[in-house]
C-alpha cells in the first residue's frame, strides 16, 4: 500500500523555554504513519521547509528516516513555526503559529504522480495553509483522500467542507464534547453522504459516522497527560493503519485510541 502524506512540515517551540521539537500535522502524521502502518507499506511526505537553521535542519530530521520517502523542497524563509504552552493538566495550548514558507507551496511534476498512484492521501486543513489545502484537492486523486480539519473546534468552516465533501473520503475533527451543535452537523452530513466522518473528543473518546451507521468508543486511560500535542494526527495514523487494511470502524476507533494514549505520555508531538 502506498501512503502520500501532503502539508506542513515544521517544528514546535515550546514556552516559555523556547525548547524546538519536530512539528507540523503532516510530518507528526507521517511519523506516526510509519510506527503504526505496516512494514512493507510506503509512506511519502511531500512538503516545504525554509533555508532557516536549526528550524528547517530539525524539521527535515525528524521525516528523512528509514521507512519515509521524503520529497521536501526548501524555499527562502522561514519554516512553519506553532507556538505552544502546556498547562498542568498536560494539556497543550497553541499561542501563535506562522506558516512561513507555506504561503509559496506548490507541487511539482513528480509529486502530482505520487499523489496520483498513493492509496491513501492525507492532507490537513486550516485557515493559515487553505492554499496548500486547494492545490490538493485540484488534482485527480484516484486513491482514497483523507482531511484532517484540524482547526474546526475553534475555526469551523462548513461552507469549505460542504463545497468539497464529494472529494473526501474521510474526515477528521478534534472537538470538545461540549460542541453539540457542531457533532450534530457533522452527523447530518455524514448521514446525506455517506462519507466517513471521525470525531475525536479527547478524554471523552471517539466518534464515526457512516450513513445510518454511528459507532463510539472510549479514550484509554493514561497515567499522567504530559503533553497532548499532537494527539489528533497520532489518532488518525492509528485509525487510518487499520481501516485502510480491513475497513472496520470499530478496529480503527481503538487502534486509534491506543497509539492517542501512547503520545500524550510524553513530551513533543511523538514519542521516541
Amino acid at each position: 500500500m502506498k501512503i502520500a502524506c501532503v502539508g506542513d512540515c515544521g517544528v514546535d517551540r515550546y514556552l516559555p523555554s523556547n525548547r524546538l521539537l519536530p512539528g507540523g500535522i503532516t510530518a507528526n502524521f507521517t511519523r506516526q504513519a510509519r510506527r503504526c502502518f505496516n512494514p512493507n507499506d510506503e509512506i511519502s511526505i511531500i512538503s516545504m521547509v525554509g533555508d532557516d537553521d536549526p528550524e528547517a535542519r530539525l524539521a527535515l530530521s525528524a521525516v528523512n528516516i528509514d521507512g519515509i520517502n521524503c520529497y521536501i523542497s526548501s524555499h527562502p524563509g522561514m519554516t512553519p513555526v506553532q507556538y505552544i504552552e502546556i498547562g498542568e493538566s498536560g494539556e497543550k495550548n497553541f499561542t501563535r503559529y506562522n506558516p512561513g514558507i507555506l504561503e509559496y507551496f506548490d507541487l511539482d511534476d513528480s509529486q502530482r504522480r505520487i499523489l496520483h498512484k498513493a492509496d491513501l492521501v492525507m492532507t490537513p486543513v486550516y485557515w493559515q495553509i487553505h492554499n496548500v489545502f486547494e492545490k490538493v484537492l485540484a488534482l485527480p486523486i484516484s486513491g482514497t483522500l483523507a482531511v484532517d480539519f484540524s482547526d474546526f473546534s475553534t475555526d469551523p468552516d462548513f461552507d469549505l467542507l460542504e463545497k468539497n465533501i464529494e472529494k473526501i473520503d474521510i474526515a477528521f475533527f478534534g472537538l470538545n464534547h461540549n460542541q453539540t451543535e457542531m457533532i450534530s452537523r457533522i452527523t447530518a452530513i455524514a448521514e446525506k453522504t455517506e462519507k466517513l466522518m471521525v470525531i475525536t473528543l479527547s478524554d471523552m473518546g471517539s466518534i464515526a459516522i457512516k450513513g445510518n451507521k454511528k459507532i463510539s468508543k472510549p479514550a484509554l486511560p493514561v497515567d499522567q497527560v504530559v503533553d497532548t500535542t499532537g494527539a489528533g494526527d497520532a489518532f488518525a495514523a492509528g485509525f487510518l493503519s487499520s481501516y485502510m487494511h480491513d475497513q472496520k470502524i470499530d478496529l480503527a476507533l481503538e487502534k486509534g485510541a491506543i497509539i492517542a494514549a501512547e503520545t500524550i505520555q510524553h513530551v513533543g508531538s511523538v514519542p521516541t
